[in-house]
């Protein structure tokens, strides 16, 4: 890409195209906000970075706090994916347990501690170069409250980590009163509940997923919205939980957390200002209102094809489900978490952007910046598409 603005992108040929990407889900104001990107500017020409710390960081974590319920401190990172080894980290000093579990299907970034389980059959590392020996105290469970009641039974489990919209941001939706129920049953065996709203933060509601269900985690990892854009990170949550960070050296129950970019001024800048435009829960409305809209547009294209499939999901992001019938919430796991398949997948997506239209793995985030002329393209280009694909035998 050679240029970005509101909901639209250019490549490097010229080609205009209408993004479902948005930052991979980091931009729910659009690309280039005038104020985030103004915002930037202006700290950049101040310094980039001190070696200290400066005034942002506490605006940036005062803005967290009055946002996200359970938020009592913060602690910034440089992405969402150490925010979760971070809280993994405060879970296992505060309860003294060595296990983690979580949940099937659903990823916490790249780190090693648990990067088991996220893709089907469920019961692997990841990724090559992640030694078996980590694999001992990560267990890998079904989001059923029976396998969480057991797995808690021993008392050996530190923290239960999930994604609070259900696995990859939704595609694999929670069940009803699931996380009202692990909220019991984690403070009933002591194990710290770890909500990561890495994607979902900010984006539901100003204060994420917890917000809208009534139901506080003992510590959430945020990324995405929260940095504007910019590279960033945060734990947020108990202060007890989080005051192990603030121990004296020398203290064994200190948990350190260097890191070069944590709290970087330029990307506290972006947060700053990107919190201030959500926080009255306007932004999430209105891209909400589109993408719902955009889900009904696709899943009526379907139809009028004859496919078998639906556009389904939350708040302001949508999901493609081709080739079933029936309702998300009634397929295996395995059939949700593996998609539309990988030439599946590439010939859709292919299809799209020959329509001016890029989606992000046949799902999309939709922005402020989004609108009904925006909506109307991605439509026609998806009714193009959907015959092609059939002629092709592949729906």
């Amino acid at each position: 890409m050679a240029t970005a603005a509101g909901s639209r992108k250019w490549d490097l040929d010229g080609h205009e195209i209408v993004c479902y990407v948005m930052g991979h889900g980091a931009l729910l104001l659009g690309h280039s906000n005038a104020e985030v990107v103004a915002a930037i500017q202006e700290q950049a020409g101040r310094f980039l970075h001190a070696g200290a710390s400066n005034e942002l960081e506490c605006e940036w974590a005062e803005a967290v706090v009055a946002l996200v319920p359970s938020a009592e401190q913060v602690c910034f990172t440089s992405s969402g994916t150490e925010a979760c080894m971070l809280a993994l980290r405060l879970a296992r000093a505060a309860t003294g347990r060595p296990r983690i579990a979580k949940l099937a299907g659903h990823f916490h970034g790249w780190g090693g501690q648990v990067a088991f389980g996220t893709d089907p059959p469920f019961n692997g590392p990841d990724t090559a170069g992640i030694p078996p020996a980590l694999q001992a105290d990560v267990v890998v469970i079904p989001a059923e409250a029976e396998a969480v009641r057991e797995v808690l039974a021993d008392g050996d489990v530190a923290a239960l980590i999930l994604e609070a919209s259900g696995a990859a941001c939704g595609m694999v939706p929670l069940p009803a009163g699931f996380l009202e129920e692990v909220r019991r049953l984690t403070l009933e065996s002591g194990t710290v509940l770890i909500f990561d709203e890495v994607v979902s933060g900010f984006r539901w509601s100003p204060g994420g997923v917890q917000q809208v269900v009534g139901v506080q985690p003992d510590l959430t990892a945020l990324g995405k919205i929260l940095a504007g854009g910019m590279p960033g990170g945060a734990v947020c949550g108990r202060a007890d939980l989080l005051g192990a960070l603030a121990l004296s050296r020398g203290d064994p129950r200190r948990v350190t957390h260097p890191g070069t970019h944590n709290a970087h001024p330029v990307a506290a800048a972006a947060g700053i200002v990107t919190l201030r435009q959500v926080a009255s829960g306007e932004a999430q409305d209105s891209a909400a209102r589109l993408a719902a809209e955009l889900r009904r547009e696709l899943s009526a294209v379907l139809d009028r094809c004859g496919v078998a499939g639906r556009a389904y999901g939350e708040s302001s992001t949508f999901h493609l489900l081709l080739g079933h019938e029936g309702e998300p919430e009634s397929l295996p796991l395995s059939e949700l978490k593996a998609g539309l398949g990988p030439l599946l997948s590439s010939e859709l997506h292919c299809g799209m952007l020959l329509g001016g239209v890029q989606l992000f793995h046949g799902s999309g985030f939709v922005s402020t910046a989004h609108c009904e002329r925006d909506l109307g393209q991605t439509v026609e280009a998806f009714a193009a598409t959907v015959p092609v694909l059939q002629a092709e035998g592949l729906l």
